[in-house]
């Protein structure tokens, strides 16, 4: 139930708010949610964002850390959930890689691509990131 809301609240969230670290500020991420590959007791899937040159800044991201992910309500603005997530790195090449990276090039038809570019991901691959922030275990730090 806990883990739907997340699902639920976050894929139809245009924006994220990232806390890192214990006393970051939060700072705002465009993102994609995709569905956990499979059925059964799979978790409900993750957001996936890019962060690195020409992307949206989000200093200190990596993987290997916790976030704080905070969901804004469509209807007052206002924080609707904030949840605690897993961070990982998505390798170019990867099958991972190649299940995102469609869905996250479409959500950025306004990317400015540099001279020989046919798409942004060749700049992520080289020198961006493509993170997952994965819901732990279904927990919301704080439901508004």
């Amino acid at each position: 139930m806990i883990t739907a809301l997340i699902a639920e609240a976050t894929k139809r969230a245009g924006l994220i708010w990232i806390t890192i670290g214990t006393h970051g500020h939060p700072y705002p991420a465009w993102h994609i949610w995709r569905p956990a590959p499979g059925a059964g007791s799979q978790p409900p899937g993750a957001a996936y964002l890019v962060t690195g040159p020409g992307e949206q800044p989000l200093p200190g991201l990596r993987a290997g850390d916790q976030v704080g992910v905070t969901v804004a309500s469509s209807q007052t603005g206002g924080a609707l959930v904030t949840w605690t997530a897993d961070v990982s790195r998505v390798e170019p090449g990867t099958r991972e890689w190649d299940e995102v990276i469609g869905p996250l090039v479409a959500g950025r038809l306004n990317a400015v691509l540099a001279p020989g570019e046919t798409s942004p991901a060749q700049r992520w691959a080289r020198s961006g990131a493509v993170f997952r922030l994965s819901p732990v275990s279904g927990e919301i730090t704080h439901r508004h």
